[in-house]
């Protein structure tokens, strides 16, 4: 099946967001989520990421769908971007890499240390790009969204899980036709 074709609900069923532990060399660690993890080559962090030397080792903690995934939070937010093709996820990527350098170059104060970006090929062989902040999203509640870039360039708000009292859920789908 195309991923055009892909319905939007078995997206946000059947996608799987990875976990994953990177060891750095001055002893500290940091925690990202990924579109998949391979032992033998876990994904690179991409775009700004706060730390210049690449990870000494990495780890898989944990594989969310979606809605799982939002209980695993405490004070962050995840964007996940789903794109149709490779290519135009490289593009999207780039984009913005290239607006955050001009934005550091006329003296704008962006602030990396709360921007990280890893990007792969889904479980469900989709290009994905997760962004991962570390603040509150919604209501003072974590949050975990799907933008959906497969008819869009720009993407649209497909979906989106926020946390609430103990299991409960809040799920919203957006634009449905």
């Amino acid at each position: 099946m195309s991923t055009y074709q892909q319905a939007l609900q078995d997206i946000v069923k059947g996608l799987e967001i990875s976990r994953v532990c990177y060891e750095m060399p001055d002893t500290s660690a940091v925690v990202r989520y990924c579109a998949r993890f391979d032992d033998d080559q876990p994904e690179e962090l991409t775009v700004h990421s706060s730390w210049g030397d690449p990870a000494v080792n990495a780890r898989k903690t944990g594989s969310f769908s979606l809605k799982e995934l939002v209980n695993e939070l405490r004070y962050a937010y995840v964007l996940v971007h789903v794109f149709a093709e490779e290519a135009h996820m490289d593009y999207y990527l780039a984009g913005m890499d290239a607006g955050l350098a001009q934005l550091e170059f006329i003296g704008g104060n962006f602030d990396f240390e709360r921007m990280w970006v890893t990007r792969g090929i889904s479980n469900l062989e989709l290009p994905i790009a997760i962004f991962l902040g570390q603040r509150h999203a919604v209501n003072a509640q974590p949050s975990v969204t799907l933008v959906d870039h497969r008819q869009k360039a720009m993407g649209e708000v497909a979906y989106r899980a926020v946390r609430g009292a103990g299991e409960h859920v809040g799920e919203e789908f957006y634009n449905q036709d």
